[in-house]
């Protein structure tokens, strides 16, 4: 290892992302060796994939803030980390960072990731400088910013507290003083990744000889006098497993202090000795041999000189260098209007500031950059400006406003991506258009000092050797997105431009469309008019599995009925951000409207946004009831959870209510109440955060069925429900689907059809979920793996293309839509696609080409179909991010299937993609390996890939291949031939075959072929604590 007396930072600091509608500050900042993040707010580990950043160095998270904005991304990153084969991360962060992570001990585990926790002391002074983290890279110290406390938790501080025994009887965490509690949420986090020696040492029994002062289990392997256990953490054999999540011990509620708490980091390299000067030792006499030694070691030497009094001289190391100097300092404030006097009255920034030692220069031996997250009401205060000119003109201020005035577009590509999509239909795709517009903070600037600037995305400046401010160069694959919904008409007309034959066959498909709308209308007029259910709008928010990527973010759906209100299916990391990119303006009424939220499982990729949508409602002051149907570990993180609390007042707290879905069963149907007829709730207060936190009634065990009957009933009332139903799916750990029964009269008393929807959440084809949804409206169905790949999506408790479709078919469902992607298939997944006409109407006589290229396994299906009969085929539809489709409208997605073919045939740089869903899916068994040369190509090197195209012989469908720009006659030839092949066989299949119809034509069920080498990788999907089912349905 090079000692720090030679070692030389070459470091830098550049912005990732900055605070918008979807992210907050992360800065990354690089050494040679290693990298560290400060700041991770939901959408980091996103952002990282689409400006190819990996995370295969990655040493450290520095989290900011007790706010969720700012950490809620960490468990992602977390997780990432460990898929990339990083052994270590230490996170480093407020007093309160112990016990957030230990909130996602149900979801967010790792046997393989040592993860080890600094948290802010908290036994010391608001204001004290405390070294947090040392390596031969860099120095961190914190500060902690807490705000004044209140009376409520002055009260807290006085309480009297049990002594620490995690080995006694009378254990419950909720009681533990905070010194304690961060303690115990210590042991909860190494037990949480226990890839480390303590954890396993905490696994051992306890000493046989129990204190005396509190009473503790007898025999350690279980005698029959041993007492009855209350606590949940030891095991029969006296082992403790901190990690257990359990609802009859709950984690305290954080303090409001703790969710204010705001940090200063100050990091500050080593300083760079110069290089030894030879001629520089030989002016000043020093001679060749070992005092030399001693010169570059660092030592001061005496020399004979004659001419000086004492016939000796010191020479000191410095004389005899050139270069050399300080290492870099840098100092990121995290500070809001709460904490801002606190950080006025700061001591441990004074030493920084430019009236430090007499005779010093301004700004010299100070900060060289200085990074404020902050909102306006703090920068744009005098006190904080003169503060911030304290350190003198020679340090770069950069403001991260965390109150932006302005937008920019984060997902570039999942925004461009939506835009060329807008051509085929305006009204289905809808792109996340900039609401704001403004590339420059000209006239916020104007007011500010010249070394004060904003930090936007991509910014960059090296700390060692120092240089000005400069612009990372943009990715060509991630141009900022800067087009308003007012610029959409002129961007789509370039695009078609740009894009010739794709706009041809996008305006083909639409005359297509409009004509077959026409004879719909027509046949309306006649009496087969639109159903009810027709109405029901499906905006899909993230459509992709496990992690995000650039195109795809994790699971989320919303569903729209109308005149009743709004259902959120899932809401995994980044969902917020989602809902307010599509629905801009318009998101607080979406809010307001919706009733209810479904978690479908505590897999991390599907709930881990929900804290933050709830947070966002309480925010816009919206306290109307909102029903929670999830699994109750998800109740446990809520109660556990304080920063969506905080925002909440008691009638909205109360308002939220959450239905478990291991208590509801099977299919339950609620008589309707009459008006008046209502249970009353006891409500009772409980402890945390010095006042009264939510649930307010008991959820959790045995407790009180009334509850959850009255919670049931009214919400049967508020969405119009006839029946709900919540089967378990056979996934890997306990999953449920969810199947709602409704009428679409509602309140209104408006006759007409009832409406059924399923959706599957993650699983395999599963008959209990196809007999809850027989004759569902509308099918929502994971599809994460191709056709090809049966055997991957077995062991993983997952479906292929072709097995949604067919579970679809058997529950004789109207429409089906395919979500839930792998993330291998980073813009278009390759799966075969019915086509199905408007319902009851002649399509008229259309050719539509063969597709070629990465969907060349679509199958477009003529539209000639002559038939009037309605078609008892169910509609079938992929789904994209930002796609709001009406049921009634599904229809069109089959002629449309074509333009996407299109878009989609370019070659895509999707090897990052690929490699990184390889990884978590099980596919990479030599993952590390791998996973370090593809954190080469983040630097920018090395040639883009793309899915391989060829599909013939049925292997390697896998292999990730340089595409060449233009193919060679003899790729063409063969692709000529495989096609005339395959024309062949289907006509043979056909003929020989019963198949089944789909759209008019029969289809063959296609024959499973062996997957891809090296499938046979175990999982390393993101496991909660529940025991895998290993491929068994539940019972």
């Amino acid at each position: 290892m090079v000692s720090t007396e030679t070692y030389q930072p070459n470091w830098a600091v550049r912005a990732v992302t900055t605070p918008t509608k979807d992210t907050d500050l992360c800065l990354y900042v690089s050494f040679d060796n290693v990298r560290f993040l400060f700041g991770c707010g939901e959408g980091t580990q996103r952002a990282f994939a689409q400006k190819k950043i990996g995370f295969s160095r990655l040493g450290g998270v520095f989290i900011g803030s007790g706010e969720l904005k700012g950490r809620g991304g960490l468990p992602g990153v977390l997780m990432s980390a460990s898929d990339a084969g990083i052994p270590k991360v230490d996170v480093i962060g407020p007093p309160d960072i112990s016990q957030y992570l230990a909130t996602l001990r149900s979801s967010v585990i790792r046997d393989t990731l040592t993860v080890n926790v600094i948290p802010y002391p908290r036994d010391v002074a608001s204001g004290t400088s405390i070294k947090l983290f040392e390596s031969r890279n860099i120095t961190v110290h914190g500060v902690a910013l807490v705000p004044r406390l209140n009376s409520s938790s002055i009260n807290e501080v006085n309480m009297v507290h049990p002594p620490y025994d995690p080995y006694s009887a009378t254990f419950q965490p909720s009681h533990l003083s905070p010194s304690d509690l961060q303690k115990w949420c210590d042991h909860v986090v190494r037990d949480m990744f226990q890839n480390n020696a303590q954890a396993r040492l905490s696994k051992r029994a306890p000493s046989p000889t129990p204190p005396p002062t509190s009473p503790r289990l007898g025999s350690p392997f279980g005698s029959p006098k041993r007492p009855r256990a209350n606590n949940v953490f030891l095991a029969p054999d006296g082992t403790i497993n901190a990690a257990r999540p359990d609802p009859r011990a709950p984690l305290p509620l954080p303090s409001d202090a703790d969710v204010e708490t705001q940090m200063v980091y100050i990091c500050q390299a080593p300083d760079v000795r110069g290089k030894f000067d030879v001629a520089k030792a030989t002016a000043l006499g020093v001679p060749n041999g070992p005092l030399r030694g001693k010169l570059t070691r660092g030592e001061s030497i005496e020399v004979s000189d004659p001419n000086v009094e004492g016939g000796t001289r010191v020479v000191r190391p410095e004389d005899c260098l050139i270069g050399g100097g300080k290492g870099g300092t840098l100092v990121i404030v995290n500070c809001t209007e709460k904490t801002l006097q606190a950080l006025l009255d700061c001591e441990a920034l004074r030493q920084w500031q430019k009236k430090t030692r007499a005779g010093e220069k301004e700004g010299e031996g100070g900060v060289d950059v200085m990074v404020h997250r902050v909102p306006r009401s703090v920068w744009g205060d005098e006190r904080y400006q003169a503060w911030m000119q304290s350190f003198g003109e020679k340090t770069k201020h950069l403001i991260a406003n965390t109150t932006p005035a302005t937008d920019h577009a984060v997902f570039n590509s999942a925004a461009w991506n939506t835009l060329h999509l807008s051509l085929i239909e305006p009204t289905i795709f809808h792109p996340p258009f900039i609401r704001h517009p403004s590339t420059s903070f000209t006239s916020l600037e104007s007011t500010l000092p010249s070394n004060v600037t904003f930090i936007h995305p991509n910014d960059f400046v090296k700390m060692y050797p120092p240089s000005p401010l400069e612009t990372f160069p943009w990715h060509e694959k991630d141009l900022p997105f800067t087009v308003t919904e007012n610029q959409a008409d002129d961007a789509r007309e370039k695009v078609k431009k740009e894009k010739k034959e794709y706009g041809e066959v996008c305006e083909k498909a639409r005359n297509t469309v409009q004509q077959l709308e026409m004879e719909k209308a027509k046949a309306k007029e006649m009496g087969n008019g639109n159903e009810h259910s027709d109405d029901i709008v499906v905006t899909t928010l993230g459509t992709g599995s496990a992690i995000p990527s650039k195109y795809r973010n994790v699971s989320s759906t919303h569903l729209t009925i109308p005149s009743l209100g709004g259902i959120l299916l899932d809401a995994g990391e980044g969902t917020l951000g989602q809902l307010r990119r599509r629905f801009g303006d318009g998101l607080k009424s979406i809010l307001e409207e919706m009733k209810m939220v479904f978690v479908s499982h505590m897999h991390a990729d599907h709930h881990l946004g929900l804290n933050a949508v709830l947070e966002e409602r309480f925010r816009l002051g919206i306290t109307t009831p909102l029903y929670i149907v999830a699994p109750y570990l998800i109740a446990l993180s809520l109660q556990e959870t304080a920063t969506w609390q905080a925002a909440g007042t008691e009638e909205g707290l109360k308002n939220v209510r959450f239905l478990c879905v291991e208590r509801l069963g099977e299919r339950i149907s609620v008589d309707i109440p009459k008006e008046g007829d209502s249970q009353k709730i006891e409500w009772t207060q409980k402890e945390g955060g010095g006042k009264g936190r939510w649930p307010f009634v008991p959820l959790h065990g045995f407790s009180d069925s009334k509850i959850q009957r009255h919670y049931l009933r009214q919400l049967f009332v508020d969405l119009g429900l006839t029946a709900i139903y919540v089967p378990s799916v056979p996934h890997r750990g306990r999953a449920y689907g969810l199947v709602l029964e409704g009428n679409p009269a509602g309140k209104g008393g408006v006759k007409g059809k009832g409406w059924k929807i399923v959706y599957s959440g993650d699983t395999k084809p599963s008959q209990k979920l196809v007999e809850a949804g027989k004759g569902a409206t509308l099918l929502i169905h994971e599809a994460t793996l191709e056709d090809d790949k049966p055997e991957v999506a077995a062991a993983k408790g997952h479906s292929t293309f072709s097995q949604a479709i067919d579970v679809g078919r058997e529950m004789r469902a109207k429409y089906i839509l395919l979500n839930h992607f792998s993330q291998r298939y980073p813009k278009l997944p390759k799966l075969p696609m019915p086509t199905s006409v408007a319902p009851g109407v002649q399509a008229p006589s259309t050719s539509i080409a063969e597709p070629t290229g990465v969907v060349d396994e679509i199958a477009i299906l003529s539209a000639s179909s002559t038939s009037l009969e309605v078609s008892t085929e169910p509609i079938v539809s992929i789904s994209f991010d930002f796609m709001s489709l009406r049921l009634g409208d599904m229809w069109k997605m089959s002629y449309y299937m074509e333009g996407l073919s299109m878009l989609f045939a370019e070659p895509e740089d999707g090897e990052d993609v690929v490699e990184e869903a390889q990884a978590t899916e099980g596919v990479n068994a030599g993952g590390k390996e791998k996973k370090e040369k593809g954190g080469k190509k983040d630097k920018g090197h090395g040639k883009e890939s793309a899915i391989a195209k060829g599909r013939g012989g049925g292997k390697g469908n896998d292999t990730v291949v340089a595409e060449p720009a233009l193919k060679s006659k003899r790729s063409l030839k063969k692709e000529a031939a495989r096609a005339i092949k395959a024309k062949a066989e289907d006509e043979r299949v056909a003929a020989s075959m019963t198949g089944v119809a789909v759209g008019g034509v029969q289809k063959e069920a296609k024959e499973k072929r062996a997957g891809s080498p090296g499938l046979e990788g175990p999982d390393c999907k993101r496991r909660s604590t529940d025991v895998e089912e290993s491929g068994v349905e539940e019972v």
